[in-house]
């Protein structure tokens, strides 16, 4: 039964690619439990991925003598009560106080019913090693990614890196530095849909993994949204009790979440994506056809061998056009 397993899926990326939409909206669905944390960072708390690694520390020990540790949970924890939200109080002790491994990882779960599921995007970056440990974990879970035309993805990660810079433009930066970020590890990991794939589905059943569009929160988020709850859900339709809450529908759906500040991307960095994921493009434009024949129109000016135009908002991995 899916309330004895200890979390029925994961959102596993990409960055800025509508994960941030998802877990609000998928918290406001009647039946569904999410923590009252996003990004776990649970599984990508390697010091070698280049993402927040504050889970690093896995002895409770060595993090107790943090003053900003403790002022962070302490703020989580207060926060909670004041709301009257006892389960989270009990979440954020355990979070934060406790040592660090699977068994803790799986708790966290123990206590919600329903449909159960952390997202957290960075985990578009995992190893076949560490896909495994996730298996193991729960084989069982499906798998929801969002992906976005890599090109607008780069520029965007871009972007939500400086907006945290107080009045930042594009004359506070120079290109090189703009090339040198779309060249960095970080940003190549999370836009190489392709590798992601083909990762999760050499260690995951394909059928448990489905492909979500970006575009599709603009163009029709109340199908994106139905068909994402339908497959973790393995439901044919959502009833109305299902949905989202009604006083939440129009807020939440339609709702632009996590935004970038807006800069125009300079010609040299946009050549640059260009000329970096033609290939990945046209290579997945192929295979499945919809959104990705449409990023590669729209990027390229140029059609691939793939005619189904279509623009589903989710696709199997398990689909060839």
């Amino acid at each position: 039964m899916k309330n004895k397993t200890p979390i029925n899926f994961w959102g596993i990326g990409a960055q800025k690619a509508g994960t941030t939409w998802l877990y609000y909206n998928l918290s406001k669905t009647d039946g569904f439990l999410i923590p009252p944390v996003k990004e776990f960072h649970y599984f990508d708390r390697d010091i070698k991925y280049p993402s927040p690694n504050f889970l690093s520390e896995t002895r409770v020990k060595d993090r107790i003598t943090s003053l900003p540790f403790l002022i962070k949970a302490g703020k989580s924890i207060l926060k909670s009560l004041l709301k009257g939200k006892f389960k989270n109080v009990g979440f954020f002790l355990k979070w934060y106080f406790s040592d660090y491994n699977d068994e803790w990882y799986k708790s966290l779960f123990a206590h919600y019913n329903g449909t159960k599921g952390e997202i957290t995007p960075a985990y578009t970056m995992l190893s076949k090693e560490d896909i495994s440990r996730m298996y193991a974990v729960a084989p069982n879970a499906k798998l929801v990614l969002m992906l976005r035309n890599p090109v607008d993805r780069a520029w965007s990660h871009f972007r939500h890196i400086k907006k945290r810079i107080k009045g930042f433009s594009l004359d506070d930066v120079e290109v090189k530095e703009i090339l040198a970020f779309m060249q960095s590890e970080g940003q190549e990991l999370r836009s190489d849909y392709a590798r992601t794939i083909k990762n999760y589905t050499s260690v995951f059943p394909k059928e448990q993994l489905l492909i979500g569009f970006f575009d599709a929160i603009i163009d029709n988020p109340e199908q994106l949204l139905e068909e994402i709850i339908n497959f973790l859900t393995d439901t044919q339709t959502v009833e109305k009790s299902s949905g989202i809450k009604n006083e939440d529908e129009d807020t939440l759906l339609n709702k632009v979440v996590n935004k970038s500040i807006e800069l125009d991307c300079p010609p040299e960095v946009l050549a640059l994506l260009k000329e970096k994921y033609h290939d990945m493009m046209l290579d997945l434009a192929n295979q499945y056809g919809g959104y990705f024949n449409k990023w590669y129109y729209e990027t390229y000016e140029k059609s691939s061998e793939n005619k189904n135009m279509r623009l589903f908002p989710t696709i199997f991995t398990t689909s060839r056009k």
